[in-house]
């Protein structure tokens, strides 16, 4: 049995990862969501898949409110901003700040994000470094860093690279991203609402871009050569919902549909966090289990010695 407190720092764009591991593992869970504005995805996908969870904020964490039941599997999850990846010293130092803040109250943490442009930045070796609680993210078979989430779809950062030889200037969608299309684009949309708001009429006709955000997004688009979007289907998330997702993206891109062959997709990196995370906890769950024993033992041999005192007509006290 699994005891003790798993923490998950999960960015939306891989809420449908955390969702599909705890459908899969049958153990029963303590589910803790951490109010925060960008927890609403993976708080509509748990209802959906009929989990319960509580919600707890975050200061009440900090504030030793939060209450787990140590003999069951707690989890904690905790989300960041989806447009954080958009930058990436704010996403690091955000992360280590709350991954840091968290070490009192849980006993191991997974990662559920990539690095985002920060390449270097393995996040379980810096915890480790800084004596944290056992910590995971997404690597792949060979255990390396996927750096993104298209590379935890497809499992690690080689095969991205293969990815993009075979499928060049493609726009690579998987469901989660079609579905939080707008969130994803929104990241960066000061910088680029503020360049769409500089040009004229005479410089729009000029460069061929047409009125609204989605209008300078396809010029974007046209810059890099992009014609297609290639549909990587995980099986992950609700059909339905990707499939009508991924239409209204290449509505609002005018980007052509293409299917990825089947065996890019692969939930190996998923799979791996999601076990490793748990074994974390079942070995300290052991360790306890043979400290109890341990301590039981000790305490039974010390009674059995001043009972023999006792009997020997000894004075224990």
């Amino acid at each position: 049995m699994t005891r003790g407190v798993l923490a998950i720092i999960l960015c939306p764009m891989l809420d449908d990862n955390l969702l599909y591991s705890l459908c899969k593992d049958p153990e029963e869970k303590r589910i803790t969501l951490v109010d925060h504005p960008s927890n609403v995805s993976v708080k509509r996908k748990l209802r959906l898949a009929g989990i319960p969870f509580d919600e707890v904020g975050w200061d009440d964490v900090l504030g030793w409110r939060y209450e787990p039941d140590r003999d069951a599997f707690n989890i904690l999850i905790l989300t960041v901003d989806l447009g954080l990846h958009a930058k990436p010293d704010v996403l690091k130092s955000t992360v280590e700040e709350r991954a840091e803040e968290m070490q009192p109250f849980v006993d191991a943490i997974g990662f559920y994000l990539g690095t985002c442009g920060n390449y270097e930045w393995d996040i379980p070796a810096w915890c480790e470094k800084k004596g944290f609680k056992p910590s995971e993210t997404f690597r792949d078979s060979n255990g390396r860093l996927c750096h993104d989430c298209v590379g935890v779809n497809i499992a690690g950062g080689p095969r991205y690279g293969e990815l993009q030889k075979q499928f060049v200037a493609h726009l690579f969608v998987f469901p989660a991203m079609a579905t939080n299309f707008d969130d994803f684009m929104d990241a960066d949309s000061a910088d680029s609402a503020a360049t769409e708001a500089s040009l004229t009429d005479e410089m729009r006709e000029v460069l061929g871009i047409e009125p609204g955000r989605d209008g300078y997004l396809r010029w974007l688009l046209s810059l890099g050569g992009y014609q297609n979007i290639l549909r990587i289907d995980t099986g992950l998330g609700d059909r339905g919902e990707f499939d009508d997702a991924i239409v209204k993206v290449a509505d609002r891109t005018r980007l052509n549909i293409k299917t990825a062959p089947e065996g890019w997709a692969d939930l190996q990196p998923t799979d791996d966090l999601y076990s490793r995370c748990k074994g974390f906890l079942q070995g300290r769950s052991e360790e306890r289990h043979e400290f109890r024993r341990l301590l039981a033992s000790q305490v039974h041999l010390g009674g059995l010695a001043v009972l023999r005192r006792v009997s020997d007509g000894e004075d224990v006290h």
